[in-house]
């Protein structure tokens, strides 16, 4: 998820933001249920919908209302293991791994029609469609034919899924992919009812009116750039085993204003700053975690001075990324120099990827000799592309000021852009250099190396590189899980220690205040930030 996802972008933001100081909480000590004995969970995020379509979705909150609002083959259960969701069961193989073949669940779409297994291959030939503009139609890469569609090569009908019957799914792969089924639970593979989104057309998941739903909840309420709300889909198969009636979520922009809403009673969740944390570590709704998202600092490789790998190289050796997590963060985050986040793949033996993994580190004797190198001694303006949130800021500021003080001649610019906006010009290659942030959609190394190889609909780096691409493609078609994972990190010393093509600084940490009669409020380690699904509130 260009969270990203995550570009992940991001809900991962609100666990960031700056809040208001305050020793204890006031309001009630539970939350979460109303007046008519309804169970609500109130939250905020920094950030509005910026799309419901499963094909055109990109950002952590779009992913994320629809991993609440539909289903897909699979789905991550409240451990984050994934679990046959619409499929009934799991499905048969061949002999190979190539082909598998789902038996679909008796399931319905929230006007009562039932879920079919044309309804995954309209979705997903959809996707890869080039004509849909899908940036997310990478993800279906193992399809077989997917890449060849989507540059296209060959027809959308040539996709590997086929519609036996109606409850019989058909899925043919380019290559066996340990992951696939993980994949599954992705939003880009939920279904979409041919009928209904025809006869909407460009409507189609423009709004709440616009758009199915078989998942738990349904989108029921939204008012721009103020929230939205979830509410219990009564169709959903597993319906008696959601707890909540209820999802309410407010578009929060100054974060600082979140720790009032919970201490008034408001909300059931805050996300606290560095400076929150002494004060609040102590209150019982008080509470430290590690994120699967990765912060690190984009380069556009088609700009002028960040063409040049000794200019990015410099970049990355001028910051001493502590004062960021020790100062800025403080909470729980972990300094790193790999795109992949510790505890999210292991090797057979139980060995984390990531372990002894050092790309670069802060050297300024070394930055300085780089950099002039680079620009031969000129003067130059940067500018840092960022969010607009308090954080962000923060950061973008410690950045300006280690670079400015450890590269001579230079003055870095910072441009704050509300979340859409920031979006598009990374998109469009309106950029310098840019903060962002990035989780993973699926558990393999893959969902985050990925997206840098030449031709991936989220390269928004430009980075090209034929040797970087064979290398992925060779771990790609690597069904040893412990020579699957040494190719990607032979893959992601290229990408980072020699062409220094990103900057990754830190795995993100959360403190954050929750009420403590929520239950399995639990962030999952890929795909989308939560599953409402298993939530209660006691």
């Amino acid at each position: 998820m260009k969270k990203k996802s995550i570009l992940l972008m991001m809900t991962l933001i609100l666990a960031l933001g700056s809040v208001l100081a305050a020793c204890s909480t006031g309001g009630d000590s539970d939350g979460g249920s109303s007046s008519n004995g309804e169970k609500v969970l109130r939250l905020t995020d920094t950030s509005d919908i910026t799309t419901a379509d499963p094909a055109l979705a990109t950002d952590a909150v779009a992913f994320n209302l629809i991993a609440n609002t539909m289903e897909g083959l699979y789905r991550l259960d409240k451990d984050g293991q994934a679990v046959p969701a619409m499929a009934e069961g799991e499905p048969e193989l061949n002999e190979d791994e190539t082909v598998y073949t789902f038996t679909l669940r008796d399931a319905e779409w929230s006007n009562g029609e039932p879920v079919t297994a044309n309804d995954f291959v309209y979705a997903w030939q959809r996707a890869v469609d080039p004509d849909t503009g899908s940036q997310y139609a990478y993800i279906m890469s193992t399809l077989k034919n997917a890449d060849a569609i989507n540059a296209g090569d060959l027809p959308k009908e040539e996709l590997g899924v086929k519609a036996v019957d109606e409850k019989t799914l058909e899925v043919t792969l380019e290559r066996p992919d340990p992951s696939f089924l993980s994949l599954t639970s992705f939003g880009t593979f939920t279904p979409i009812n041919e009928a209904f989104a025809t006869e909407k057309g460009s409507d189609f998941a423009t709004n709440v009116d616009n758009l199915l739903y078989n998942g738990p909840f349904t989108w029921s309420q939204w008012d721009r750039e103020q929230g939205y709300v979830l509410t219990k889909n009564d169709t959903y198969w597993d319906n008696a085993n959601v707890a909540l009636d209820k999802v309410d979520v407010r578009v929060v922009k100054e974060t600082s204003t979140v720790v009032n809403l919970f201490e008034a009673g408001e909300v059931d969740y805050a996300g606290l700053a560095s400076e929150q944390v002494a004060a609040f570590q102590d209150s019982e709704d008080f509470n430290t975690g590690l994120r699967s998202a990765v912060g690190y600092f984009k380069f556009n490789h088609e700009d002028e001075v960040f063409a040049d790998v000794n200019a990015r190289k410099a970049i990355a050796r001028a910051v001493d990324p502590s004062g960021i997590i020790d100062q800025l963060l403080n909470n729980g985050s972990v300094a790193t120099t790999s795109f992949i986040p510790k505890d999210f793949i292991k090797y057979e033996d139980g060995t984390d990827y990531t372990e002894g993994l050092q790309y670069f580190e802060t050297n300024t004797d070394e930055a300085a000799t780089l950099w002039e190198e680079a620009t031969g001694g000129e003067s130059l303006t940067i500018e840092l592309l960022s969010f607009d949130s308090e954080v962000s800021k923060q950061i973008s500021e410690y950045m300006k000021g280690q670079i400015e003080s450890n590269l001579p001649g230079v003055t870095v610019n910072i441009a704050q852009q509300p979340f859409n906006n920031k979006l598009a010009r990374e998109a469009s290659g309106d950029y310098q250099m840019s903060f962002a942030l990035w989780g993973p959609d699926y558990q393999d190394p893959l969902t985050n190396l990925g997206i840098f190889t030449s031709n991936n609909g989220q390269n928004d780096i430009n980075y090209s590189s034929a040797d970087y691409d064979r290398l992925i493609d060779e771990a790609s078609a690597e069904t040893s899980i412990d020579a699957r994972y040494d190719k990607f990190k032979e893959a992601e010393q290229l990408l980072i220690e020699q062409d220094q093509a990103i900057m990754p600084i830190y795995q993100a940490g959360v403190a954050y205040l929750i009420r403590p009669n929520i239950e399995n409020f639990n962030r999952q380690l890929f795909g989308a930030d939560y599953q409402y699904k298993y939530v209660d509130i006691n």
